[in-house]
């Protein structure tokens, strides 16, 4: 499909592109990487009228440690995190997560801050172009019905990022700025549940940064996704671990899930049937199972199906098991 015309800007700072989002409010598009929008733009899936490429803003591609730990520009690739020794080995579910996603292209184009912007993902919504003949439009495309529940009420689309789940169980930060000032707000809370309008930030927000909090002595990470191809594919599930042990103890436990829903879910019973217990078989099994009951009640979603509870099951398991065996 043949892209719609549209204005497109550059600026050289951050005062300069937030007038832009403020003169076209609700009419502009941030570009990133551009492995999402221009590719959304070319399936007529968006219709942005004017495109506000960050690329020249200054600052927003570093990464440094400072005393709240390593931050990121928004426009690191995923490449250069995937390549980095410090995220490696401090921040191993992350690194593993940047590793799973898409191809090494679309790594080294791909940004950090786009990656956690992308919208939510659905087989019907995102082929309605081209099935429109076939379907009436779904909630996502200006419609009324859901394909993937029939008969709900709601956009039931998942939000599929790979870097969510890890970032969100790492209880990492992310600065946004607008006109009025800048904020510093938990990764988490960039995510409304809403399938059609997934993230927190407004039309004149920019999300410019994130922060990963430093790791303390005995803690590991781990990620883990089930997907139908090994390369390109988004994951159909994903599950993030954050374990501290202690002693054979498990002191903190962070457990979130991907992909089945419009936002992260963080399972808080799971947390806290793991929280002060000597980690053996039994409670992982056990948890595990937990873990898919408390996905379908906190979700809300009738997408959480019997397969879907089988992913979860056994997503859970892998990266619970793989947290306490690994070296904090």
């Amino acid at each position: 499909m043949k892209m719609k015309k549209f204005y497109y800007f550059e600026p050289e700072g951050f005062a300069t592109a937030l007038a832009l989002l403020a003169e076209h409010k609700g009419r502009a598009k941030i570009l990133a990487g551009g492995t999402e929008l221009i590719p959304q733009m070319k399936r007529g899936l968006t219709f942005p009228e004017v495109i506000i490429n960050l690329s020249r803003v200054p600052g927003l591609r570093e990464m440094k440690e400072g005393p709240e730990g390593l931050s990121m520009g928004a426009l690191v690739t995923l490449g250069v995190l995937e390549r980095s020794p410090l995220i490696a080995s401090r921040y191993p579910g992350l690194h593993e997560a940047v590793g799973h996603l898409a191809v090494p292209a679309i790594r080294n184009a791909g940004t950090i801050g786009g990656n956690i912007c992308l919208d939510t993902k659905c087989i019907y919504g995102d082929q309605m172009q081209t099935w429109e003949r076939a379907f009436a439009p779904c909630f996502k495309r200006g419609g009324k019905k859901c394909y993937v529940v029939p008969g709900d009420k709601t956009c039931h689309a998942s939000l599929a990022a790979d870097t969510i789940p890890i970032l969100v169980a790492l209880e990492a930060k992310a600065k946004v700025v607008s006109l009025k000032g800048e904020k510093t707000i938990p990764v988490e809370n960039l995510f409304t549940g809403n399938g059609i309008r997934p993230h927190s930030l407004s039309p004149v927000e920019i999300l410019t940064e994130i922060i990963l909090p430093l790791q303390e002595k005995g803690m590991s990470s781990v990620y883990r996704r089930f997907s139908l191809r090994k390369a390109i594919d988004f994951p159909l599930a994903s599950a993030a671990v954050c374990l501290k042990k202690k002693e054979g103890f498990c002191e903190e436990a962070r457990v979130v899930l991907g992909a089945v829903a419009s936002r992260p879910l963080r399972l808080a019973l799971v947390e806290g049937a793991l929280k002060g217990e000597e980690i053996r078989e039994q409670i992982l099994q056990e948890c595990s199972r937990q873990a898919s009951e408390e996905a379908l009640r906190i979700s809300k979603s009738g997408r959480i199906d019997s397969f879907s509870k089988t992913m979860i099951t056994c997503l859970v398991y892998q990266t619970l098991k793989r947290a306490w065996l690994a070296e904090g």
